[in-house]
């Protein structure tokens, strides 16, 4: 038996990991050069972040760098898992965030971070900007931190 192309292009179209349905594929928006602000009390630091599509558009890669350092973040969903993200950093920490729902503009993140409970929230606020809170609690003292970034 034949199977007509149009079927078989709609059936891989179909089981796609990045079909349009995936909310993975919403962020698609991110992909380029972004402008970041850092913001901790009195504490400001500008860096840049560059997102691209990885590993068959399965993942988003973020690349930070800046004068602060570099790290590296990869994000994925899996609509049985939620959202993951796996942060690395130049002194080789490694962080793993993960997030139930599956809005792509609104992603509440949580895990360990250096040993502490930490929560991490982003935000799409328009097509051409987006907001980081972390929050961590180390020792009953609570931190956090404001990033803003907008597409160059």
């Amino acid at each position: 038996m034949r199977i007509p192309a149009t079927a078989l292009l709609l059936a891989l179209i179909a089981s796609s990991p990045a079909a349009a349905a995936d909310p993975l594929a919403s962020l698609r928006f991110l992909v380029g050069t972004w402008q970041c602000t850092y913001q901790m009390g009195k504490t400001r630091l500008m860096y840049k972040a560059a997102f691209a599509y990885d590993m068959n558009d399965n993942w988003m890669s973020e690349r930070d760098s800046g004068s602060a350092g570099s790290a590296l973040g990869m994000f994925t969903y899996q609509p049985k898992e939620g959202w993951t993200a796996v942060i690395l950093d130049q002194e080789r920490g490694t962080t793993i965030f993960r997030a139930s729902g599956s809005n792509p503009n609104h992603i509440v993140y949580h895990g360990s971070y250096q040993g502490t409970n930490a929560t991490e929230v982003f935000d799409r606020v328009t097509p051409a900007r987006y907001t980081v809170h972390f929050t961590q609690t180390e020792g009953g003292k609570t931190t956090s931190s404001t990033d803003t970034c907008v597409k160059k």
